[in-house]
């Protein structure tokens, strides 16, 4: 029975891989057709958007953040909650969980099944979606089977054309931080990128704001809401209060009340973390209940891989920081620290990103680089070419290469001065996969 088990256990190990293997994983970011097709195969599965409450999530940085603080602070109160969130860093389902439990192989590849049966039915093949919109679409119809009480729903790439703007009205629409990411892609400047992301809000949904979001973009945000005739939410800043920040976490003072501990590190995070107390005060406004004790035990739990996770036995800090605005809440994080020893940075870059920027902010404050490979074959910068990028520009930093990205932690152990100082594994979510691949993050 067990051997039986264990042949059924491998093949659907093996059809999940495959499965996989055949999406297509290209960017189509400049296509408008493709959120028109996604809406066209949610109506042929009778509308799972339509039977969830969303809460619909963009932005260019802190939006799974945001969502991990949400997730925990909803399940702490006793609610259940889906979450759609990329990218990955251990394993593809990562972006598709149920309190925090990722779908199974066996799950995913039976909704893959009931897609091909739907496209077949209606005579269009296998190819009809991309990678992205297969798991966008799976997380829905698996959010519904297990009947959750709320859906965070983070959104890909900007908003007007990606995946998830396919969706009927959400009960919420929710926006991060917006700075200027994906040029060229989602739009030139502020403005443009702006219009792209505010581009999924709809008519009847209340829409919440990052208390510090840029004026251009919050012009942007408002004249929207008001253009399509949905509700801005309308919520007086809280007073968060920061008594003290570690590698571990914060201790924060919410509206004169201490005693708050949030398990995720870097000050940055108290924004992303004003943006939950909205969301919770707006669900609180529809007849939600939320217990302040249980608030803080979620709020104490937090589990983010990847992002500012700290492991205290090696004294290394992973964080996903991918431009300008992550490695500059990343430094300012280590300011804040005052750590005795400059760091030692495992560094990987995407060569489509403003990493010279990202580099003039973040190598003054460590002791030596390591550079990796992110794992991305398309767009990632070599570590060749970032170490000659650093020794040409950046003569007073040690510069070495590792060729295998598995080793890069080996060798930062290695040379780093004590155990003291501390490792820091960052520059995109690819350099953290990259690195992943020997299981020292999880």
């Amino acid at each position: 029975m067990e051997k039986a088990s264990e042949k059924r256990e491998a093949r659907i190990a093996i059809r999940y891989k495959n499965i996989i293997k055949s999406l297509d994983n290209t960017w189509h970011v400049l296509d408008d057709t493709r959120v028109p097709i996604v809406r066209q195969v949610l109506g042929w599965l009778d509308h799972p958007d339509q039977k969830l409450k969303i809460i619909h999530i963009a932005g260019t940085n802190g939006k799974s953040s945001t969502g991990a603080m949400m997730g925990a602070v909803l399940q702490a109160n006793g609610y259940s909650y889906g979450r759609f969130s990329s990218p990955f860093i251990l394993s593809a389902r990562e972006q598709i969980c149920i309190d925090d439990e990722m779908i199974s192989k066996n799950d995913f590849v039976d909704y893959y099944e009931r897609l091909i049966k739907c496209f077949k039915l209606n005579s269009v093949s296998a190819d009809y979606l991309t990678y992205f919109e297969y798991f966008t679409i799976i997380s829905l119809l698996y959010f519904v089977d297990h009947q959750v009480d709320f859906v965070l729903f983070e959104a890909g790439l900007g908003g007007l054309r990606d995946a998830t703007n396919a969706i009927d009205t959400p009960l919420l629409t929710v926006f991060t931080k917006i700075s200027v990411d994906h040029q060229n892609l989602i739009g030139r400047n502020l403005t443009e990128i702006s219009e792209n992301t505010a581009a999924i809000i709809k008519k009847g949904t209340w829409v919440i704001d990052y208390a510090g979001q840029d004026l251009t973009a919050r012009k942007v945000l408002k004249a929207q809401t008001e253009a399509v005739g949905a509700k801005w939410f309308e919520y007086k800043q809280d007073q968060i209060i920061i008594a003290n920040t570690t590698p571990s976490g914060l201790d924060l003072i919410i509206n004169g009340t201490p005693g708050y501990f949030l398990s995720m590190s870097g000050a940055f995070q108290v924004h992303n973390f004003s943006i939950v107390l909205q969301i919770k005060a707006a669900l609180t406004a529809m007849g939600y209940t939320f217990i302040k004790d249980k608030t803080r035990e979620g709020l104490a739990n937090v589990k983010l891989v990847g992002r500012m996770n700290y492991h205290k036995t090696s004294n290394i800090l992973f964080d996903a920081a991918h431009n300008v605005d992550g490695i500059n809440g990343l430094v300012a994080a280590l300011n804040a620290w005052h750590l005795k020893i400059k760091p030692t940075l495992i560094l990987g870059v995407l060569k489509d990103k403003d990493y010279h920027e990202m580099l003039d902010t973040i190598v003054p404050v460590v002791q030596r680089i390591i550079t990796v490979t992110p794992n991305n074959k398309t767009r990632a910068l070599s570590a060749d070419e970032l170490a000659a990028e650093l020794l040409t520009n950046y003569q007073n930093i040690d510069v070495e290469i590792a060729s295998d990205a598995t080793a890069a932690i080996s060798l930062a152990m290695r040379v780093r001065e004590s155990s003291q100082a501390l490792i820091v594994v960052t520059g995109s979510f690819y350099t953290l996969s990259a690195i992943q691949k020997d299981h020292r993050m999880a």
